[in-house]
């Protein structure tokens, strides 16, 4: 019998010790994968220009991920897309001529550039310049196409975007081959002006061949629908790269809305600790928030889906 005993008492402490090592095995193999998922969002949100607040444990980031789901934004679907760009919007890999392009204009990342080329191609663009009280047609209850650079406009032709040279002095060489612009008669870069575009029917009207807003959120809320679907193109820039040419640019910049000629007086890293206020710029015209409102990991989740569609 001792020796039946001995074996009894000898067995259960093999069992706990290959328990233990099973229980350290996974522990660390936890560690590993919420160490994995950590590095993760750390990359994405330097690629998405927003600061991240990181947790501190293994519990506080099951947590954050918990309280960003992504069924707040399509009830029980696996998708984190917002509802405008779930049913307004195609995918990149269903992109067709029935998709009416939006040219996301982030400010200081190449929009004018943009503009300038597909004007000079002949294309029929909606932004600022279409509902100018020059032209007479802004208050017109029907969307018009119209030549705004023709031999009979003003020599001071200006549609307040990123250059001041870009709508000015039409006898200038370089104005000749833009005679051949054309724009509709709607200011797509303001929510009044949007809305006033989506009464008008805008994108039903097919007349527009691209439209520029920067506020693709509330843009691709309003003028498309599940029958017209568009496709958001935009240039990216390197967010500090970004802020440094703004805070220059808006010092002499009499034309924008934004115009700030009292930055002449500051140095750039004042301004940048007390004035500028583009915290997270990307995530919050993603997401359709005001420039004042946080943002947290369930809008980095949803912003880089959009972008990634």
């Amino acid at each position: 019998m001792i020796p039946r005993e001995t074996s009894y008492h000898t067995r259960p402490r093999k069992t706990t010790t290959a328990t233990t090592s099973t229980h350290h095995n996974r522990k660390y193999q936890k560690l590993r994968i919420s160490l994995a998922i950590l590095l993760t969002l750390s990359l994405l949100s330097i690629l998405l220009d927003i600061d991240l607040p990181l947790p501190s444990s293994r519990t506080s980031l099951r947590r954050s991920l918990q309280t960003a789901p992504k069924l707040r934004y399509l009830g029980r679907s696996h998708s984190a897309l917002l509802p405008y760009a779930h049913h307004n919007l195609r995918r990149i890999k269903l992109l067709d001529d029935s998709a009416t392009p939006l040219f996301w204009h982030i400010p200081k990342s190449g929009g004018t550039t943009a503009k300038r080329l597909y004007d000079c191609f002949g294309l029929t663009l909606a932004n600022r310049l279409g509902a100018d009280p020059r032209y007479g047609l802004h208050d017109k209850e029907e969307i018009v196409v119209f030549h705004p650079f023709d031999s009979s406009s003003s020599n001071n032709d200006n549609d307040g975007d990123d250059n001041a040279r870009e709508h000015s002095s039409s006898n200038n060489s370089n104005n000749s081959s833009r005679n051949n612009a054309k724009f509709v008669n709607v200011d797509t870069t303001t929510q009044e002006g949007i809305l006033r575009a989506e009464r008008l029917g805008l994108v039903p009207s097919r007349k527009a061949d691209i439209i520029f807003s920067s506020d693709v959120y509330f843009a691709s809320d309003h003028l498309f629908d599940e029958s017209h679907r568009g496709t958001i193109l935009a240039l990216f820039r390197q967010p500090i790269d970004r802020l440094v040419s703004k805070f220059y640019y808006l010092q002499t910049a009499t034309w924008e809305r934004t115009y700030r000629p009292e930055w002449k007086d500051m140095s750039l890293l004042e301004w940048a600790e007390k004035v500028n206020g583009d915290e997270n710029f990307l995530v919050k015209k993603i997401v359709g928030k005001k420039l004042w409102e946080e943002v947290d990991l369930g809008d980095l989740i949803v912003a880089r889906e959009g972008v990634q569609k």
